[in-house]
């Protein structure tokens, strides 16, 4: 099972070369990312099938493959993915979790726990695997980072 956790900060009110993002624009833009992955990740397709109590379910297309996760939300603390059904190809699981631990400092933390990948000749497929999560995730936050100071698309945009 590869395991691993990244962190990345959003606010630091000592460097104004870091513009400030509010708890709730981070928020809406982490949602944002859950309910619309493609346009983080545009190999993806996706498509909610239904809402929940505390969530929705989405399935995730590429390629050839198909997952369906449930996506649980706690309000503007976290966002956490795990597969709708018991026998999916993949187990991947995901936590994406704001912290503030002093007043104004946001951070968000990124939890990630899924099948090994399988071996391959020479190649450390697990920490390839690793740095594509980050980078990911670094450029999401970076188009969130432009949503706050842009704002969501509004009514009738591809915000949907």
């Amino acid at each position: 099972m590869l395991e691993f956790a990244h962190i990345i900060q959003i606010n630091d009110p000592k460097d104004p070369q870091i513009p400030p993002m509010s708890r709730q624009q981070l928020w809406d833009g982490l949602l944002f990312r859950s309910k619309y992955p493609e346009h983080f990740t545009p190999a993806l397709n996706s498509s909610i099938e239904h809402y929940t109590d505390d969530g929705f379910i989405r399935k995730l297309s590429f390629g050839e493959g198909h997952l369906r996760d449930r996506v649980t939300l706690i309000e503007m603390e976290e966002i956490r993915t795990a597969p709708a059904d018991e026998q999916q190809a993949l187990f991947a699981q995901s936590i994406t979790r704001i912290e503030e631990p002093v007043p104004g400092y946001l951070f968000v933390r990124f939890m990630y726990r899924r099948d090994d990948p399988p071996a391959s000749d020479g190649v450390d497929v697990a920490e390839y695997l690793k740095s594509a999560y980050v980078q990911n995730d670094r450029e999401a936050i970076s188009l969130i980072r432009k949503f706050a100071i842009e704002g969501l698309p509004g009514e009738g945009s591809w915000l949907q």
